[in-house]
């Protein structure tokens, strides 16, 4: 008797765990609410031999029930109006309310059980009576629990899942509106100019978007040269793709290379693998600025990298495709660098494959009237002030002013006087800065002797500018560089090679 109840067990477990594996496997073949609990309820029906089995499932907001299969002689549709009716809402009742449509004597020749994720009850199975006629038996309720625990777990990884699809497609909808934002904000007629050099620029961007060849563009300080670049890059056809920008005077020479191709982890003590920007930038455009002041040892792993088209992370020993698109800018004559040894002439030739020029402020001084009203619009919704206009005297005013600084120079006078002017107010010549009111002194270079050589006055007028900068800003070489038009690093050098000091030299 012992051995005939110890072979019983075995086989109830082994007929358990095939029951269990059945469910694991139909589990994971399923993509959807409804055919997890049509596939575990067929699994259920046919294990225990009943005649009628249901699946519901319970609303989380409204707490409602509602039946998704039905194995038997009732349809879904007729059982969910029924229970409506009866107003059932818990197990219990709807426990009851089964009785007669399975056609069971009594509450023991029917089964339940409930499916819990995140300790709130989602659902439940019920049985009808054994086509064996024996009622259920706590062994019976021990593999129904099982199965409700697998069920319940597959169902919660199922609503992460459905989650995370509509967040990505959330967050894909929203890429895309930014992107269509971004290129619309980027069009070539979104940068504002009547004048024939700005509508010469805008050509050339135009048909160089056309192009997949590398661009270096040419400009003074705050002429735009990045905002150019971006609309190249956004009408192109890798408009779709990353646009990333670096500055090469604002990082350490001893980072460039690691910023450019990234680094593996492990090349230093407590270093992390990180990302180039030329791997983040595959598939788009890498914005260069200040190309002529890239350290010459970076000058020949980047002319490298453009002529392979790929690249070695810092410490590594793989080579990496990349396809990425080079704009770079400088405010410098490349061709005087390259003859003082200062800027490698074949990257020169890499990079400046289509060439740009954009003219100063000063150049295209008809078109300082639109961008002041166009500042004046931009600040005055930033502010929050209702500016009543720019009187004609100081549109004057506007143009007949230099611009050292070029367009970032008007846009911070226009947001400067917006942000100190009053409601109504129509602004006037003597609401410019002081730099205005007095015309720009410049203190006459000495006379040279018949045989002083050019590059001798080059540096004594250089020298003397940039001493009259260093007593104006005191020693502020950020300012300074702005306004004679050099990088700061640029500055530095030139006060080295001259023998300036940080503080004021006497003319």
């Amino acid at each position: 008797m012992e051995t005939t109840d110890r072979l019983w067990e075995l086989e109830r477990q082994v007929f358990q765990l095939g029951t269990l594996y059945e469910v694991a496997q139909t589990l994971t073949a399923c993509r959807d609410r409804e055919s997890i609990y049509a596939g575990v309820s067929a699994i259920l029906a046919g294990t225990f031999g009943a005649g009628h089995a249901a699946a519901f499932s319970r609303d989380r907001e409204t707490t409602r029930w509602r039946c998704l299969v039905s194995r038997g002689e009732h349809a879904v549709e007729a059982i969910n109006v029924r229970l409506q009716e009866t107003g059932a809402h818990n197990l219990e009742q709807i426990s009851r309310f089964l009785l007669p449509l399975f056609a069971a004597p009594n509450e023991s020749f029917v089964a339940s059980v409930s499916l819990s994720i995140q300790e709130q009850t989602a659902g439940a199975f019920f049985l009808g009576p054994k086509l064996s006629g024996e009622p259920y038996r706590e062994a019976d309720f021990a593999l129904l629990n099982a199965v409700a625990s697998y069920t319940a777990a597959a169902l919660e990884n199922l609503q992460l899942y459905e989650a995370l699809r509509e967040a990505q497609e959330k967050l894909r909808l929203e890429n895309l509106a930014l992107r269509e934002a971004v290129k619309k904000e980027f069009a070539a007629d979104a940068i504002l100019g009547q004048s024939a050099a700005i509508q010469k620029v805008l050509n050339q961007m135009r048909n160089f978007a056309k192009s997949e060849a590398n661009v270096l563009i040419y400009g003074e300080t705050g002429t735009g040269k990045e905002l150019v670049a971006r609309a190249i890059h956004y009408n192109s056809k890798r408009a779709d793709g990353p646009f990333l920008g670096i500055n090469c005077t604002a990082i350490p020479e001893n980072l460039v290379e690691t910023e450019f191709f990234g680094i593996e982890p492990g090349t230093a003590t407590g270093v992390k693998k990180r990302i180039g920007l030329f791997e983040q930038a595959n598939g788009g455009t890498l914005f260069i600025d200040e190309v002529g002041d890239m350290p010459p040892n970076m000058q020949a792993k980047l002319l490298r990298a453009l002529q392979e088209r790929s690249l070695r992370r810092v410490g590594g020993d793989r080579e990496i495709a990349v396809d990425v698109r080079v704009v770079a800018a400088t405010n410098k004559s490349l061709n005087h660098a390259i003859r003082d040894k200062g800027f490698r002439e074949d990257l020169y030739y890499r990079l400046a494959v289509l060439e740009l020029h954009i003219p100063p402020l000063r150049e295209r001084r008809e078109d300082i009237a639109l961008l002041a009203k166009n500042f004046l619009v931009q600040f005055e919704k930033r502010v929050g002030r209702r500016i009543a206009g720019l009187s004609p005297e100081l549109i004057r005013a506007l143009e007949a002013y230099d611009w050292p600084g070029n367009v970032r120079e008007l846009e911070n006078e226009i947001e400067r006087l917006v942000t100190l002017a009053e409601d109504g107010q129509v602004l006037q010549p003597e609401h410019l800065s002081a730099k205005f009111a007095r015309p720009r002194e410049t203190k006459p270079v000495e006379a040279k002797k018949a045989f002083a050589k050019l590059r001798d006055a080059i540096n004594d007028l250089e020298k003397q500018m940039i001493a009259e900068a260093l007593e104006k800003f005191h020693g502020n070489k950020s300012q300074m560089a702005r306004v004679l038009g050099l990088s700061r690093l640029g500055l530095q050098r030139k006060m080295e090679r001259l023998g300036l000091s940080g503080k004021a030299e006497a003319s």
